[in-house]
């Protein structure tokens, strides 16, 4: 099982407060059947520049590195990547091609807090091209929720994004059976747990796996899974 998006990094966002944290979030996430983590902490372009911010990434996971030999036990495999609020401008920002998820095309973009202007969709339109990469929208179910818009998972497929919706999704009543829909019409192509630490924000994959699997959409799951496992082994100019 892959999770998508989280924030177990240790003292780069605000997710894990210290490495102690990290290697609870890992183990816990692993516990849950996550083999495969994606570290893709906050990038704010109008608070740190690109080359600052993937030198302090690149730091905290040395740091976790060493501290996941040091315990001796078994965590998922970690790749790297980075949660970036839209700004204007970012079709232009080449340094954003260095915050791809891993080694793939894939690059998750975070809208704002606010209603989805046709502006802002051009831009990352543009940015996927300009970069050679394929936008994804990160958790679409929050906007769509918090925003009172049921039509941001339609507009966000007719400009041929890839969709990103949290494990929370299918985890609270009021919106799971939506979940299940959306993913039995693969109108969902990568579930992150968006964790960021071990209280409010903790790591939840497994929960979302289990309700996906006793409503029968267990394949659809596991192809979820084996997209994104494509989407890696893709090589990119």
């Amino acid at each position: 099982m892959i999770d998508f998006h989280s924030h177990f990094l240790p003292e780069i966002d605000d997710g894990a407060d210290s490495l102690d944290t990290s290697l609870s979030m890992l183990r816990e996430s692993r516990n849950q059947g996550v083999d495969l983590i994606f570290a893709t902490p906050h990038f704010y372009a109008d608070m740190d520049d690109p080359a600052s911010f993937l030198a302090r990434r690149n730091q905290a996971y040395s740091r976790l590195k060493q501290a996941m030999a040091e315990d001796g036990g078994i965590f998922p495999q970690i790749l790297l990547g980075a949660e970036i609020l839209f700004f204007p401008g970012m079709s232009v920002a080449e340094e954003l091609y260095d915050m791809r998820m891993g080694q793939s095309p894939l690059l998750l973009i975070e809208p704002p807090m606010l209603p989805w202007s046709n502006t802002m969709l051009d831009e990352i339109e543009q940015t996927g091209k300009n970069l050679n990469c394929i936008p994804v929208i990160a958790h679409v179910d929050r906007y769509a929720r918090m925003l009172g818009d049921d039509t941001l998972f339609d507009r966000a497929l007719d400009r041929h994004f890839l969709i990103q919706v949290n494990a929370s999704f299918f985890i609270y009543s009021g919106s799971s059976e939506l979940a299940l829909q959306y993913l039995a019409e693969d109108r969902i192509h990568f579930i992150g747990s968006d964790c960021h630490d071990m209280e409010q924000r903790a790591p939840n994959m497994g929960p979302a796996s289990v309700i996906i699997g006793k409503n029968g959409l267990e394949k659809q799951h596991i192809m979820l899974d084996s997209r994104l496992r494509s989407f890696l082994s893709m090589t990119i100019k």
